[in-house]
């Protein structure tokens, strides 16, 4: 036994050792290291800030196509982008508006939904629209300002919302046919989203720095859009997958580039 003890004693040292070589490398993040937790919390939060203005920018292309194809008498075609924010979507969305006390608006969703399956060129209907669409606004009031000010915060996200895009344009194709064009629609409104928020940022933003690497996304974006041009589409796709992800990657290199912090 006291071979044993001696045995065990020489492990239980060696592991300590161990473990305080590893805290010289990594820090617990506990009360006493109050740097190392504000850094994780401060990481944790812009993270959440981030990933809520691009799901709501998703809610968004939904409800901006859709009400396109209203426009265009495409009823049918329509409906299917203001069911999905509400039914695809919104989940994701609940806990950060819950977190910041912003009011749900899923039965507003779920009510514009109804509302265009039972009258979609009805006035009410628009009315229906434009207030989504102004409370959609208000709710990205509730990411820090700074970050909505911040050019390569919101240039990243805008490059991944066209990410996400071409993959809904992936979807949408089989044997190099447009079978799926619900989410060809998909790709053309998180497409129409992110030319919005370009606009934006360059009445924001007049700076020649900003305005140069605005024009130079904003080129990028253009291929993109020329893919899904067509509201309703022919069968034989304007690119292939990896052309709309090549621009993908072009998009991905100007937002990387050496932009200004912000305005």
């Amino acid at each position: 036994m006291s071979g044993f003890r001696v045995v065990l004693g020489l492990c239980l040292v060696a592991s300590v050792a161990t473990a305080s070589n590893a805290a010289l490398f990594h820090p617990a993040v506990t009360p006493q290291n109050p740097i190392v937790l504000a850094a994780d919390t401060a990481a944790s939060n812009n993270s959440d800030d981030t990933d809520f203005l691009f799901r709501l920018g998703m809610v968004e292309g939904h409800l901006i196509v859709g009400h396109e194809l209203l426009v265009a008498h495409q009823n049918a075609l329509a409906l299917p982008h203001f069911g999905h924010p509400v039914h695809e979507l919104y989940d994701d969305l609940a806990p950060y508006l819950k977190k910041h006390q912003f009011p749900d608006f899923d039965r507003q969703l779920t009510a514009l939904e109804a509302q265009v399956a039972a009258a979609p060129d009805s006035p009410k209907t628009e009315t229906q629209y434009l207030e989504i669409i102004d409370t959609v606004h208000k709710a990205r009031t509730l990411a820090p300002a700074a970050l909505r000010a911040s050019l390569p915060e919101m240039i990243k996200i805008c490059s991944d919302t066209i990410d996400a895009a071409s993959g809904e344009y992936g979807e949408s194709l089989e044997k190099g046919k447009v079978a799926s064009i619900v989410e060809y629609h998909d790709s053309r409104g998180y497409l129409a989203y992110v030319d919005q928020q370009v606009g934006a940022l360059k009445q924001q933003m007049a700076d020649a720095k900003s305005q140069d690497v605005l024009n130079r996304f904003k080129a990028v974006l253009a291929k993109a859009q020329w893919i899904v041009a067509d509201l309703v589409p022919s069968p034989t796709p304007r690119a292939t997958v990896a052309e709309y992800r090549a621009i993908v990657a072009e998009a991905a290199t100007v937002a990387n580039s050496d932009a200004p912090a912000k305005n």
